[in-house]
């Protein structure tokens, strides 16, 4: 086995190593199973190792986020309900769009890759994610199949068929990974699973038409779990599992966008407060904050003919967990 920790320390292997790994994105195949299909669009050593005590904040990604330890020992904490140490060998699965952060323990360095989700028949029916919880995979066999993959990334013997033998090591781990998460077709945990994911998207479905149909009023966490009969927790949960969000976020993100569809109809700049309050808002200053934030204009700029909205990005910063804000409902 091979040292990576003092493989990674030098820059220029490091950048190396994320060339290799980045040119071989093309030759690996997409993984499908159970209807579903995955591509790996991101894998990389980062910066290569982290000292002891190096950190990363709060933040998430629009695809599956899987780390595979190479070398240390790493802490990672998930919207404040989940902690796990990872150390050589394992990896750790996070869902899209779901806040997470990590400490590096003891000195060493990760393997980072995305998954991104294809677009299926099958899929596209289900509204949601195979996966929808945070997930540890342990084992030797992960362990050796990233040695394979970090091996053959630093063999340049036969740089003709490099990429494609990096993907095809690259290939075998991710599925030998996400094996690890399927549960078997057919089995009690199968069907009880699908079971859950059904009733947990039928409620999810429920509230995000009773969202949009009283975007106006005063709308709080506690009221809808109530009309939902569940806990404010098991609701809070299903958004985060079904939709990527919190309820609280997906709330303001329909708003801001009803908003902003008003403001180009109505196109008038006397408007601009009225729609804010008609749409749920009960403070200008927070309705133009969170506008900018999620538009990159003020509300006014969309009564010019010529403004372009910022696009979206991967990764998103986030606040750490229970961090109050202006409009927090329930």
């Amino acid at each position: 086995m091979k040292d990576w920790t003092k493989i990674l320390s030098r820059s220029e292997v490091v950048g190396r190593v994320n060339r290799v790994l980045a040119g071989s994105l093309a030759h690996c195949w997409s993984l499908e199973a159970a209807g579903w299909s995955f591509r790996c669009g991101q894998c990389h050593v980062s910066t290569g190792t982290y000292a002891t005590g190096s950190d990363v904040v709060w933040h998430s990604h629009h695809e599956y986020q899987i780390e595979v330890v190479l070398a240390g020992t790493f802490d990672f904490e998930i919207s404040q309900q989940t902690k796990m140490t990872l150390r050589k060998g394992q990896a750790i699965v996070i869902p899209w769009k779901l806040p997470h952060r990590w400490t590096c323990r003891k000195e060493g360095a990760m393997l980072g890759l995305s998954l991104e989700l294809l677009p299926t028949p099958e899929s596209i029916r289900r509204d949601g994610w195979l996966i929808n919880r945070v997930e540890s995979v342990r084992g030797g066999d992960v362990q050796l199949r990233a040695e394979e993959l970090m091996a053959a990334v630093v063999d340049t013997s036969h740089p003709t068929f490099q990429p494609k033998v990096v993907a095809s090591r690259l290939f075998l781990l991710l599925a030998g990974l996400m094996e690890k998460l399927f549960p078997e077709p057919g089995s009690e945990e199968h069907l009880q699973m699908q079971a859950a994911e059904a009733r947990g998207r039928e409620i999810v479905g429920w509230v995000a038409k009773y969202v949009e149909e009283n975007l106006g009023r005063d709308i709080r966490l506690a009221q809808v779990a109530r009309e939902a009969h569940l806990s404010t927790r098991h609701l809070h949960r299903l958004f985060i599992k079904h939709v990527g969000k919190s309820l609280h976020d997906y709330l303001l993100e329909q708003r801001l966008e009803k908003a902003r569809q008003m403001l180009l109809d109505q196109g008038r700049k006397a408007f601009v407060k009225e729609i804010a309050f008609s749409c749920g808002f009960s403070s200008l200053a927070y309705f133009s904050n969170s506008f900018r934030k999620a538009y990159g204009v003020a509300p006014s700029a969309l009564l010019s003919q010529e403004v372009t909205l910022k696009e979206r990005y991967t990764i998103v910063l986030h606040p750490p967990p229970g961090t109050p804000s202006p409009e927090a409902k329930g």
